[in-house]
C-alpha cells in the first residue's frame, strides 16, 4: 500500500508483515491534536485493508514521550459545540484503534499520560520500557479523562486500581503497570521497539484469519470496544460541565482578589 504523507504520522511496514505507526510530534511530547486524530482514524483503516498489513505497532518518536495527551494549546479555549466536536473526534480516533480487525501493540516510553494512556488502552497489547510514567492527570485539572479511560482502565486493571488511579491523578511506573495487569511486558528502553516488532512478527506469522477471528471473538464480549452513543453524550456533557465550573471558580477567585 502506498501511504499517504502525514502531517503528525510516520508508517513503515516490514515484510514480516508488522507495520509501525509513528507518532510523530516530539517538541510537544506527541500530543494529540485534530489532525492527528484523522490522521489515526485514517491509518487504522487502511491499515484493515492493507494486505501487507498483520498487526500494527503504535510508538512515540523522541525520548521523552509516547503521548502527553491532547495538546493543551487546542484544548484551552474549546467550549460549546467546538468542545463537544473535539470530544467526539477523541473518541473517534480511539474506537479506531480498539475496533481495528487486525491486532495493535502499544510500544511505550517516557510520558504516557491522559489522553496518551487512552490511545495505549485501545490496543491490544501494551509493551513499556523501564522508566515509563503513566497517569490520568486530569481530575487535577478539574475534568475527567474522556476519551475511553474511564471504560477500558477498569476491564485491565480491576475497577478499584482504576478507581485510585482516576480519583487521585497520581502517577505510576512501568513496574506497577506490570503487576497491574496494564502492561503485558517491561523492556530496557534501547530494545523497546526491536521487543514490540518482534512481538507482533510472532503472531504476524499465523494464520491472519484466525488472528482476526480470535480478536473479534474476544472483543465480542467487551462493551468498551466501540464507545459511542451514550458514552460519547456523557462525556460531552460532562466536560462542558467541568469547564463552566472551572470558569465560575477562576472567576470567583479573580473577584475576590479584586476587593
Amino acid at each position: 500500500m502506498e501511504w499517504p504523507d502525514y502531517e503528525t504520522l510516520i508508517v513503515t511496514t516490514a515484510e514480516s508483515g508488522v507495520t509501525v505507526v509513528t507518532l510523530n510530534r516530539p517538541a510537544v511530547l506527541n500530543a494529540a491534536d485534530p489532525p492527528m486524530h484523522r490522521e489515526l482514524i485514517d491509518a487504522f483503516g487502511r491499515a484493515d485493508q492493507d494486505q501487507a498489513t498483520r498487526v500494527v505497532v503504535l510508538h512515540g518518536a523522541g525520548e521523552r514521550a509516547f503521548c502527553a495527551g491532547s495538546d493543551v494549546k487546542v484544548t484551552r479555549g474549546l467550549t460549546g459545540a467546538a468542545a463537544r466536536d473535539y470530544i467526539a473526534l477523541d473518541m473517534a480516533a480511539k474506537n479506531a484503534v480498539a475496533g481495528a480487525r487486525k491486532p495493535s501493540i502499544a510500544a511505550l516510553h517516557g510520558y504516557v499520560l491522559g489522553g496518551g494512556l487512552e490511545l495505549a488502552l485501545a490496543c491490544d497489547l501494551r509493551i513499556a520500557a523501564e522508566g515509563t510514567v503513566f497517569a490520568l492527570p486530569e481530575v487535577g485539572l478539574g475534568t475527567l479523562p474522556g476519551a475511553g479511560g474511564l471504560q477500558r482502565l477498569p476491564e485491565l486493571v480491576g475497577l478499584g486500581r482504576a478507581k485510585e488511579w482516576a480519583l487521585t491523578g497520581r502517577r505510576w511506573d512501568a513496574a506497577e503497570a506490570a503487576r497491574t495487569g496494564l502492561v503485558n511486558r517491561v523492556v530496557a528502553v534501547e530494545r523497546l521497539l526491536d521487543e514490540a516488532k518482534s512481538w507482533a512478527a510472532t503472531m504476524a506469522g499465523h494464520n491472519p484469519l484466525a488472528v482476526e477471528l480470535i480478536k473479534a471473538g474476544l472483543n465480542g464480549a467487551r462493551p468498551s470496544v466501540n464507545l459511542a452513543g451514550q458514552t460519547l453524550a456523557f462525556h460531552q456533557l460532562a466536560s462542558a460541565a467541568c469547564h463552566d465550573e472551572n470558569f465560575q471558580a477562576r472567576a470567583g477567585a479573580v473577584g475576590g482578589r479584586s476587593h
